[in-house]
């Protein structure tokens, strides 16, 4: 009898260990903290502005919790999802609206040689395939996003609802698509199949010390998704809310982005460039557009520690409206923009940082607006600076 339990005991253990080794769920994480200064602050586009010192979450790096889970199932496929959390250290409350995991939600299968399929809430594809070649993604904090994060490469909003495919990597190149759905029913004008839904595509190539990226994405009716909108369970939905986010002042019929990106590493240096094209329709049929030019360039001083510097011209144009109410004051608004930023290493896990932002509105803009550092520049200045230092620990 006990021989026979013991054996028992002993083969149970032993399926065990095989199905963990099978599959895997694993936490981690991400907490950011540091002090700011910004020099002129509003608390919306046209308000008299004042200086600013706060402390702050997540701006190099947004904190955040999540699991990620991989199964075998055998046959080369498997079973993954991601559940992510996003939260504020100073106030310890939930972003991305108080979703519970608003940054990421999303279950799908994987097969080596086929690509990925997913389905929840995800990034679309030109964060995907250009987001990487930005300073802001990189080393120039949020700061650094490019003005109004107008083509969402800092992820001002995620997509809902959201069917994904990403390929695996075939002799340096990728490729991925996104559909989102609106969920809901034909009704009556304005609403159905398409209000509040979305679609991108993108691609990446690498060669040796070359990287290349493209994208693009088209937003139908986001603004629907806003509070007391005509679809608030469709594709976008309450994301249009930072007091920096100037563009989506008025509703939004339809928004789409391009962008493209290319970076070259040369010993401890890489060279970046990225492009991208932003254009709004509005529902009262006036329409922006801007386009944004960034070059970069970071440093590898030493294994620790890395300094980068960039520089970003966005040149914007009304039309069908004389101007953009307390935005620009004519068809043409232009922006330049200085990130500068070094990061420095303690430990694998563990960097510390600092970052410089100064933008300045040209031509016809009236205000600028560096990216969530708690609205534009007030009506008494045109150019904002914003300096932050702070302590990134990753789990």
């Amino acid at each position: 009898m006990k021989l026979r339990k013991a054996i028992f005991l002993a083969t149970s253990g032993l399926a065990s260990a095989s199905a963990c080794a099978q599959s895997s769920v694993t936490l981690y994480g991400l907490v950011d903290a540091g002090i700011s200064y910004v020099n002129n602050v509003a608390s919306k586009p046209g308000a008299i502005g004042a200086r600013k010192i706060q402390e702050t979450s997540g701006i190099s790096a947004p904190s955040r919790w999540g699991f990620r889970g991989v199964e075998d199932l055998g046959g080369g496929n498997s079973a993954v999802f991601v559940l992510e959390n996003g939260f504020s250290v100073s106030s310890g409350t939930q972003l991305q609206g108080a979703r519970l995991f608003g940054r990421q939600a999303f279950v799908g299968l994987a097969n080596g040689n086929l690509g990925t399929a997913t389905f929840g809430r995800q990034y679309d594809s030109v964060v995907d395939f250009v987001g990487p070649f930005v300073s802001s993604r990189q080393w120039a904090t949020q700061y650094g996003a490019h003005v109004g994060d107008i083509d969402n490469l800092y992820t001002t909003f995620r997509i809902n609802n959201s069917v994904k495919y990403t390929s695996p990597t075939y002799r340096g190149l990728a490729i991925g698509g996104l559909y989102a759905f609106s969920n809901q029913a034909a009704g009556s004008t304005g609403t159905g199949f398409s209000n509040n839904s979305a679609w991108s595509v993108g691609t990446s190539y690498a060669a040796g010390a070359l990287t290349l990226g493209a994208g693009h994405l088209h937003l139908s009716s986001p603004s629907a998704g806003s509070t007391g909108g005509t679809n608030t369970a469709g594709a976008i939905v309450g994301d249009y809310s930072s007091a920096t986010d100037i563009f989506y002042t008025r509703p939004v019929k339809t928004q789409d982005v391009t962008g493209a990106g290319v970076a070259y590493q040369w010993d401890a240096a890489t060279f970046g460039f990225a492009y991208t094209l932003a254009k709004l329709r509005y529902v009262d049929h006036s329409n922006f557009s801007l386009s944004n030019y960034e070059v970069n360039a970071k440093y590898q001083i030493s294994p620790a520690f890395l300094a980068g510097i960039a520089f970003i011209y966005s040149d914007g144009k009304v039309g069908g409206a004389p101007s953009i109410a307390n935005i620009t004051d004519g068809t043409h608004p232009r922006w330049a923009q200085i990130n500068a930023g070094a990061q420095y290493s303690l430990s694998k896990s563990t960097s510390t940082y600092v970052a410089a932002v100064y933008q300045k509105a040209l031509g016809d803009a009236l205000t600028a607006s560096i990216d969530n550092v708690g609205g534009p520049t007030g009506s008494n200045s045109r150019y904002q600076l914003a300096v932050t230092a702070g302590l990134r620990v990753r789990f």
